[in-house]
């Protein structure tokens, strides 16, 4: 049995003798689930396991309470992303018009042979939602490509630009300190030269995996800035936090036992009347600064 024909319909209909012929036209190849009301319908959204939640909901226009359109509007405000048909007696063309705008996929008035044409109906809307999930995937998994390193799962160097960019104003609107670690690994190329390649991007995706681990999930970016550069922005974080961080992932990388390879980091925090340019600049003279003194 394929997705379809084991599909979960959510119906709410508040007249049951034509919930009875929907249901009828629909149980040889979908589960019914029948609400007598918008808001039964609504609750019923709220409160199913996984494997309860419906496919596809149909939506009578002449509810008690409120019509269908409230409840496709409201559906769609709560987030669900799930294939809406608006089905009623009214053959009103602006019925129809106003669902489709409000993101129905489909309309369909009860007269004629409806009961017939429902089920493709249907079994269109949920093709055309599983179209539409996939090309969100592919264009989300795109986006994730274009701002990620390949090698170490970091984001990469043009993230980093457009990322501080938009900290650095975030800074100055708010007020909020702005820090952000360069790190680079001394000693990279010698270990390149000695173990292979295979194993010197063996050690960058090591180092990037321990900035990640000592860096905070969903507030700092940590990006890979060159071939074995990396860097972090630090929203909301004053230099001398930033010290903290950077010293903890040095003895981190330093506990791995990479050869003799082991990280300079330069540190800065943000000046509102300096450029991004000149904040990178910043961090970067600390950098090399710290690099001097460890060769």
């Amino acid at each position: 049995m394929n997705r379809e024909r084991s599909a979960r319909i959510l119906l709410i209909e508040d007249n049951p003798d034509h919930a009875e012929l929907i249901e009828s036209a629909l149980r040889a190849d979908f589960r019914i689930y029948w609400a007598k009301s918008g808001k039964s319908g609504l609750e019923y959204l709220q409160r199913p396991s996984a494997d309860a939640m419906p496919d596809v909901i149909l939506v009578d226009y002449s509810l008690p309470g409120f019509d269908g359109l409230r409840v496709i509007e409201a559906i769609i405000k709560e987030g669900f992303d799930i294939p809406l048909i608006m089905i009623t007696g009214q053959g009103d063309e602006e019925i129809a018009v106003s669902a489709m705008k409000l993101g129905a996929y489909d309309y369909l008035v009860k007269t004629g042979d409806y009961l017939r044409v429902l089920p493709v109906v249907i079994h269109n809307a949920l093709k055309r939602h599983k179209t539409a999930r996939e090309k969100a995937r592919l264009e989300e998994e795109l986006k994730r490509l274009s701002i990620t390193d390949d090698l170490t799962g970091l984001f990469n160097r043009r993230y980093f630009y457009n990322r501080l960019e938009e900290e650095a104003v975030r800074a100055k609107r708010y007020g909020n300190p702005l820090a952000l670690v360069l790190l680079d690994l001394d000693h990279f190329k010698q270990y390149n030269d000695t173990h292979g390649h295979l194993e010197g991007d063996n050690a960058l995706k090591k180092v990037a995996r321990v900035i990640r681990q000592s860096t905070r999930e969903k507030v700092d970016f940590a990006c890979r800035y060159g071939g074995d550069e990396f860097a972090v922005i630090m929203p909301g974080t004053d230099k001398v936090s930033a010290h903290i961080t950077a010293e903890r992932i040095k003895k981190a990388v330093r506990d791995m036992g990479l050869g003799n390879i082991t990280v300079s980091t330069g540190i800065a925090e943000y000046d509102k009347q300096e450029t991004v340019k000149e904040f990178v600049e910043s961090a970067d003279k600390m950098l090399y600064s710290e690099k001097r003194g460890n060769r």
